[in-house]
């Protein structure tokens, strides 16, 4: 692992123990094991570190997205794989998330940040909702609204899982009121 990445797994591991504004880049430093100098040789200041996990967060989804749409272009994209790829992106990002939505209202970067992530989220759900409509798969329903919906409902299950662990983890039986609600069962289909 670089110095770099060092710096920067730290710094995630730290901002989302304790939040960003009691990280010191003293406290980062004796944590990583180098010295205060070298985080300064990398970054410019730990709004600069901030930024760049957020930026690999990004990019981290915008991956994610551009996978679910190549398998919506194949048709092969279920509602099932597009909200489980979405939890499971959860699972993997946990510590990432926590730091998006424990800096949000304090931080105009993470407010961006997490804009582009709700419109991203948002146009993918709606980009498959869409074809689903024009298919016959998913029912007709109003596009933006719903679209806006299922990312509020993953962002309220994704808090859950991320603050309050003890509770029952309930994502199948959220995907399961989705398909209700939107898939059109092949013996229904009109």
């Amino acid at each position: 692992m670089s110095t770099k990445d060092l710096i920067l797994a730290t710094a995630k591991d730290m901002i989302s123990e304790v939040g960003f504004h009691k990280m010191t880049t003293a406290n980062l430093a004796r944590r990583a094991d180098i010295s205060e100098g070298t985080i300064y040789r990398h970054f410019e200041s730990k709004e600069d570190i901030l930024q760049h996990i957020l930026d690999t967060f990004d990019q981290k989804y915008q991956t994610l997205a551009e996978q679910c749409r190549g398998r919506m272009e194949k048709d092969t994209l279920t509602l099932d794989d597009l909200l489980g790829s979405h939890f499971a992106f959860l699972e993997a990002n946990a510590a990432d998330i926590k730091i998006v939505l424990g800096t949000y209202s304090i931080l105009e970067l993470t407010k961006r940040s997490m804009g582009r992530f709700i419109e991203r989220m948002r146009s993918l759900f709606e980009d498959f909702l869409a074809r689903g409509i024009k298919n016959g798969t998913i029912r007709d329903v109003p596009l933006d609204h719903t679209g806006m919906i299922i990312a509020n409902m993953f962002f309220g299950l994704m808090r859950i899982k991320l603050y309050w662990p003890d509770i029952a983890d309930f994502s199948s039986e959220a995907v399961e009121f989705c398909r209700r609600s939107l898939v059109i069962a092949p013996e229904t289909k009109p």
